[in-house]
């Protein structure tokens, strides 16, 4: 029956796709344009699986399957409808049972042959119609027509974006992408945006809904940008909202910088959590700026860490954490015994015993300005841990000796 029904595929599916343009407006076109010829390709294409039979031809198969995969997706991102796919498969059907019918009568088939020709080539044309409506709910979802799945999405790109080493024109978040996803989810494009990171004990906080609003809701936290000029009015409504909950808040970036704002105000509150950061209801990034500088790369403070003050990290706990704060008092005013007595609430005395053991430990090194400098950016990023009790670099050194 096959052999018998391909000479008429070439006639055939040409009046099919001629009849599902009848039909269909959004399909119209002459012949010989590119999207006839699309069609036209495409139906030539099934019905030679069709006939060989899929399970022969699996890599043309799949080939058809790609093409009406993507004859679906087309669809969908040039702004069509379900119901034209629906319409275009229900007249490829009615056409093609036409000519089915007609092969039938000519060729003097069994009822039980018809039957079993029938069924075979309804399921392959609804397979073909599960494949159009797969393309279509892709490109749907790519388009994000859907305002609150733009917005999901246009989070997610901002928050993604990460810096580049030297930025420029060429390097830079694509600002058509940008722009198209924002009106898609309605956003108003700000000039500069304010980052905000909530940390709440149970539920999530209420988040003003305002349109220049967007939020992103995570287990422990939720997400915030806003522009720069309300968002003192939706921290001020959020912390009426829930007086327990924590807000980071970022000083004002580009909007193609909200990524690393978003960063820092988790990582404020990361620090806070860990006592590094003195908890408040609103902490302002750029109170903190040193201390998010330095534990943005957690790993390589511990390196830095264990090659400046290897020595001193090797004292017992309580001598550690007071050479520690009167070396870094010293590395930061330079003052003198009786200065440096003052700041730390001791005994002139006591600092100079301190002072004296510290030189037993570092000796040379607080003579040379570049590792003095180190010892001060490290001290400056671990006392305040150490003070909480964290051992991991105290670990690391015990696994080192």
């Amino acid at each position: 029956m096959a052999n018998a029904l391909r000479p008429q595929m070439t006639r055939a599916t040409s009046t099919i796709v001629r009849q599902v343009q009848d039909a269909v407006p959004a399909h119209a076109g002459r012949a010989g344009t590119r999207r006839h010829r699309l069609l036209i390709a495409a139906s030539r294409a099934a019905a030679q699986v069709f006939l060989d039979g899929a399970s022969r031809q699996p890599e043309r198969a799949h080939q058809v399957d790609e093409i009406f995969r993507g004859l679906g997706y087309a669809q969908g991102r040039r702004g069509g409808s379900r119901e034209s796919i629906d319409t275009a498969m229900h007249t490829a059907t009615q056409c093609s049972w036409r000519y089915l019918a007609d092969f039938a009568v000519d060729h003097d088939l069994s009822g039980a042959a018809l039957r079993e020709l029938a069924d075979t080539l309804f399921d392959f044309l609804a397979h073909l119609h599960r494949l159009l409506g797969e393309g279509f709910d892709l490109a749907q979802e790519a388009r994000g027509r859907d305002p609150g799945t733009a917005r999901v999405r246009l989070f997610r790109l901002l928050r993604d974006t990460r810096p580049r080493a030297r930025p420029g024109p060429d390097q830079r978040l694509d600002d058509r992408e940008l722009r198209d996803l924002a009106e898609l989810a309605r956003w108003p494009l700000p000039e500069r945006v304010v980052a905000l990171a909530i940390a709440h004990r149970r539920d999530p906080p209420v988040i003003p809904t305002r349109r220049e609003v967007l939020v992103h809701v995570q287990p422990r936290s939720v997400l915030v940008l806003c522009p720069e000029e309300s968002q003192a009015t939706v921290v001020e409504q959020i912390s009426r909202s829930d007086s327990g909950a924590r807000i980071a808040r970022s000083w004002p970036v580009a909007v193609t910088e909200a990524g690393s704002a978003l960063r820092w105000c988790q990582r404020a509150l990361d620090l806070t959590r860990a006592g590094v950061i003195a908890p408040r209801p609103v902490i302002d990034c750029a109170d903190h700026a040193t201390q998010l500088w330095l534990h943005a790369e957690p790993s390589l403070r511990r390196h830095l860490c264990q090659q400046v003050l290897r020595p001193l990290l090797t004292e017992p706990a309580t001598s550690r954490t007071i050479l520690s704060e009167t070396l870094l008092a010293w590395a930061e005013t330079r003052g003198s015994a009786s200065a440096l007595a003052t700041e730390l609430g001791v005994h002139p005395q006591t600092v100079r015993y301190r002072w004296r053991r510290i030189n037993e430990l570092l000796g040379d090194s607080l003579r040379d300005p570049d590792i003095v400098l180190q010892m001060t950016l490290v001290l400056k990023s671990s006392v305040a841990l150490w003070k909480t009790g964290e051992q991991c670099d105290f670990d690391l050194t015990y696994r080192l000796t």
